[in-house]
């Protein structure tokens, strides 16, 4: 079977992209599949959001509904130290430039990704504190410096940009939120797959996976 690549359409902010992270994992197990990762920039830009009341009750009643789906854990940390922070501007250009950088530096963005998400659902550390997401490449054996500089450089116009080609492809495969997931064919045809009715089932999406993948093979 020739090497396919996935499209991982996301946003590291996106409670379902989250909910979505142990599909993702058990897909790094099949050697066919090439995973990249397109940031869709849900709070970017002037999507960016403050924590309004009612903002606040939405987020927590998508948690305990992806949580109920998949057994992914919201911590109490999480609750406490960023949902209840009134101040805190939900913000998706920054992690997302995160993510790039270490990808600059040789970083596999999916694992990136997943400690990010970890960081802040489960260790209760903002993915916007770019002290946080120098700590998470740290782990992950880069220098900081390295990270820093690098962010610099992405953060801004070519993280804009990143953002616009992910949208522009969102639409292309007809996704219609996050997180998408499109297999591309050789002639640049796309073939989505459907993945909600299979969260918290990775055995039986990976079954899903590989059908899929032979009648595209």
């Amino acid at each position: 079977m020739t090497l396919k690549t996935l499209h991982y359409i996301m946003d590291p902010q996106c409670g379902w992209c989250y909910a979505a992270a142990p599909l993702i994992d058990a897909l790094t197990e099949l050697t066919a599949v090439n995973i990249k990762l397109h940031g869709g920039g849900l709070f970017s830009g002037a999507n960016k959001r403050q924590l309004s009341a009612g903002f606040h009750q939405q987020i927590i009643t998508m948690d305990k509904k992806i949580t109920g789906l998949t057994g992914q854990v919201f911590s109490s940390t999480y609750y406490s130290q960023v949902l209840e922070d009134q101040q805190r501007v939900v913000d998706s250009d920054t992690p997302i430039a995160a993510l790039l950088a270490a990808q600059s530096l040789g970083v596999d963005p999916v694992l990136m990704l997943h400690q990010m998400q970890i960081t802040q659902f489960v260790e209760g550390r903002s993915q916007s504190d770019i002290s946080n997401l120098t700590a998470i490449v740290n782990e992950l054996g880069v220098d900081s410096a390295a990270f820093l500089n690098a962010f610099t450089l992405i953060n801004g116009e070519k993280t804009a940009q990143h953002i616009n080609n992910s949208r522009n492809m969102l639409h292309l495969v007809g996704g219609n939120g996050f997180p998408t997931l499109t297999f591309e064919h050789a002639d640049g045809a796309f073939t989505k797959l459907e993945h909600s009715s299979y969260y918290g089932q990775p055995k039986q999406w990976i079954a899903y996976v590989v059908r899929v993948l032979k009648t595209i093979d």
